[in-house]
């Protein structure tokens, strides 16, 4: 599935995303691989009203300069996705020293401001410049084993949050729910980078947006694991909800896009995390993968924060600075209250 993926965004070629493989050998035998995204970071992929601030003129203009080039060593579109594969698992450590080495082999490379080392084992221990980045959770819900239906979920809410679940449903009853094929997805590809951008677009983080051919070529790579569920009104789609099933029995609800003219009306946000759940319990997964964002509306679900272990490289002074700021500002504007949903019963 791994390959699959990466075959999916060099075909669909996102904006300001370059990719590159890195061969690992010794001694003319190959050791492993690396699998890097060059991002060529602008102002827009952030939140407006975080730079839009006379006083923050400056810091526009070192992201243009000095923070504009970052290497990911694994997937941005994609959680739990490591971006290196050594034969020998004794030698994944070497990947701090084996980017290292790649920043300072070529002068070409010093436009790079830094490097992002995604995904990797709670058991790493960083080497040379590389440090723990810490503030980044998932959240993810663990599908209970007693939870055959989504009746047997709802039985488990307490009754703020049954009451609560009940009145969402409801909102949805006006919707027609339909799975796309491949040609139905190319056909209202138009429709669907609309939606999708909607969402995207309400990021505090937007750095890596996608286009309408990265679903079809879900689709076509995935089959069957990618599914494409659209929701209508009045035969015009106003939101759809895209899975991915995993072999070890977990699923992720993926991109997702909505129009926000009629969201609040319909609750279709939150009708699309219960749908999803709902999918999962019916496949009997074991657990449904998140994301990152909507932290409260998703721990209203029952979804419970996982750190994702990364690292980090920057160089000093100013991109160490601007990634400060942005970081101090993301953390904040998620906030705490996501913490305080606790929509089950107690268990006396």
């Amino acid at each position: 599935m791994i390959s699959q993926n990466l075959k999916v965004l060099e075909i669909c070629k996102p904006q300001g995303m370059a990719f590159k493989y890195l061969i690992v050998s010794e001694k003319e035998v190959m050791k492993g691989v690396i699998y890097l995204q060059e991002l060529h970071i602008v102002s827009s992929h952030f939140d407006g009203t975080v730079l839009d601030k006379q006083w923050l003129t400056w810091l526009k203009k070192c992201i243009n300069n000095q923070f504009s080039d970052v290497l990911i060593c694994g997937n941005l579109f994609r959680i739990h996705f490591p971006g290196y594969f050594f034969k020998d698992p004794l030698d994944e450590p070497l990947i701090f020293d084996l980017l290292t080495d790649y920043l300072n082999a070529d002068k070409r490379n010093n436009r790079f401001c830094g490097i992002l080392l995604k995904d990797c084992p709670r058991t790493f221990s960083p080497r040379g410049k590389f440090k723990p980045y810490r503030d980044d959770v998932t959240m993810e819900l663990v599908i209970r084993p007693e939870w055959k239906s989504f009746e047997d979920y709802t039985k488990m809410l307490s009754k703020k949050y049954l009451q609560r679940c009940k009145k969402i449903r409801k909102a949805a009853e006006a919707l027609v729910v339909k799975e796309l094929d491949l040609e139905q997805i190319i056909e209202g590809s138009s429709r669907i980078e609309e939606l999708y951008r909607n969402v995207a677009l309400k990021q505090s983080f937007r750095i890596g947006l996608v286009n309408a051919a990265y679903f079809s070529a879900m689709k076509r790579k995935y089959g069957r694991l990618f599914k494409f569920r659209a929701y209508y009104l009045q035969n015009h789609m106003v939101a759809f909800s895209t899975y991915i099933y995993y072999p070890d029995d977990s699923m992720e609800i993926h991109f997702i896009g909505i129009d926000y003219t009629v969201n609040e009306t319909y609750s279709l946000y939150f009708n699309i995390l219960f749908d999803g759940a709902e999918e999962a319990m019916i496949r009997g997964c074991k657990r449904l993968e998140l994301g990152r964002t909507a932290r409260t509306a998703k721990a209203s679900l029952g979804a419970e924060a996982v750190q994702v272990h990364n690292y980090i490289f920057l160089k000093k002074g100013i991109p160490s600075l601007a990634f400060s700021f942005f970081n101090t500002w993301f953390v904040n504007k998620m906030g705490e209250e996501w913490m305080d949903r606790k929509p089950f019963k107690e268990i006396k």
